[in-house]
């Protein structure tokens, strides 16, 4: 199990969580930190516990768009180095991994349904209406090269280009109009939702994680000089966002069953 604290308030959770997994006699476990004086509090009282944390990848510098400046810094980096470290569980080491947010409460041994209901299927999500959740899902019996791999792999690629690439944004099928400032939507769950799409449909698509959020969180998000001046400098891409908004077809196309895939040629493979 990969469990994942986003720092010292989250102890008590995260403590919980150890402990009811312990109760149900499960204890490979691997607790990813934000640094090292959360898990030397953690180990004050579960001293034989796995904690672990990654200095780099909190230090890695993100350049400025309206998603990296207007949500914390911590947790960004927590999201995006935790699904690089399953990645590299999975897929380097060939493990299962059941993948948890540390605020989560378990009641039961959830491994007999994995390992019956569930024994065919390689990804497994918590249902979060209507949405896979990012947070709490299992993977298990993913190689290299199949579909489920590619769920992984792709997730990482794609918060990693909007988290430092904003800019990239302009290149989707859909987004060609966007301007700076760019929101970039580099959210785990949003990008998550977009590639089981893909894997679904079989062609890529950006449209409900990132291309709707450029036109809907820029108009949230955007400096306030943007709707007093319009024409000031660095706000075009508002603009044109309130114009894409007001386009009911546009964003229908984006939101409803189409998955906005019809420009985009390159086909994704399915998971199981």
């Amino acid at each position: 199990m990969l469990l994942c604290l986003g720092g010292a308030g989250a102890l008590r959770m995260g403590s919980n969580l150890v402990l009811s997994f312990r109760a149900m006699s499960l204890f490979h476990m691997l607790v990813l930190a934000p640094d090292r004086p959360v898990c030397q509090r953690l180990w004050e009282v579960l001293p034989d516990v796995a904690c672990v944390w990654w200095p780099s990848q909190w230090a890695r510098q993100r350049p400025s768009s309206l998603y990296n400046d207007n949500f914390p810094r911590q947790a960004l980096a927590l999201y995006e180095a935790r699904k690089v470290l399953l990645e590299r569980l999975v897929l380097d080491h060939g493990l299962n991994v059941l993948h948890l947010d540390g605020d989560t409460v378990w009641f039961a041994d959830p491994y007999p349904l994995f390992k019956s209901a569930f024994k065919d299927r390689q990804l497994v999500f918590q249902q979060d209406n209507p949405f896979a959740n990012a947070g709490v899902f299992y993977v298990q019996n993913v190689r290299r090269g199949d579909g489920a791999a590619w769920v992984l792999e792709e997730l990482n690629r794609r918060v990693a280009r909007f988290t430092y690439n904003p800019e990239s944004v302009r290149e989707l099928p859909h987004s060609d109009w966007a301007r700076a400032p760019f929101f970039a939507n580099a959210d785990e769950q949003a990008n998550l939702n977009d590639i089981i799409a893909s894997s679904l449909s079989g062609q890529v698509s950006f449209a409900g994680g990132v291309e709707f959020p450029e036109a809907r969180f820029k108009e949230r998000f955007a400096p306030r000089k943007c709707w007093s001046r319009p024409s000031a400098n660095g706000c075009d891409g508002v603009a044109e966002a309130r114009r894409k908004m007001a386009d009911g077809a546009w964003a229908r196309m984006l939101t409803d069953g189409r998955l906005g895939c019809r420009r985009a040629p390159s086909r994704a493979p399915s998971p199981h």
